[in-house]
């Protein structure tokens, strides 16, 4: 039990070791243990208050970020719109331009068939008219040959011009 037992020596040689040691600590290292204690707790106020401004930061940064994208996607929008649009007049100009042109053409090709038919007429009156001359001739040919008919033909020819 006598390790239980408090030595009146010991106690006083420690106390006495402990106020040395207290007073060692306060003359030579308290100062600098409260100022080095100091500045890491202005330190870590310091990294605090920094990591709060870039959270601060981040969040801005990443609102704008959020808006560019939508600012991106409706720019984008627009312009297939846009696109879109700009195919549908071209389209649009395209099929108009090709429809003048078969109306143009088919105007050309009705002209010029026109101008074939009415030289292919012509040139078939003239055929006809010379087949024409051809056969009266013959007709006119055999039938002038006897007098009586000649006279009967005559005297026809007359009576249709008073009758006219």
């Amino acid at each position: 039990m006598e390790l239980f037992t408090p030595d009146l020596g010991l106690f006083f040689w420690t106390v006495l070791a402990f106020a040395i040691f207290l007073f060692a600590m306060k003359k030579f290292a308290w100062k600098p243990l409260l100022t080095m204690l100091h500045e890491r707790e202005h330190s870590i106020e310091e990294a605090l208050s920094v990591a709060e401004k870039a959270r601060a930061e981040f969040a801005n940064l990443e609102k704008e970020h959020k808006r560019l994208i939508k600012e991106a996607q409706e720019e984008r929008m627009k312009v297939l719109a846009e696109a879109r649009t700009e195919k549908a007049a071209i389209i649009a100009e395209a099929k108009e331009e090709a429809s003048k042109n078969a109306t143009r053409l088919l105007e050309n090709a009705r002209a010029e068939i026109k101008i074939e038919r009415e030289a292919i007429f012509n040139e078939m009156k003239n055929e006809i008219a010379r087949f024409s001359v051809q056969i009266a001739e013959v007709i006119l040919k055999q039938k002038l040959e006897n007098k009586s008919v000649q006279q009967q033909l005559i005297d026809d020819y007359i009576k249709e011009l008073k009758i006219n």
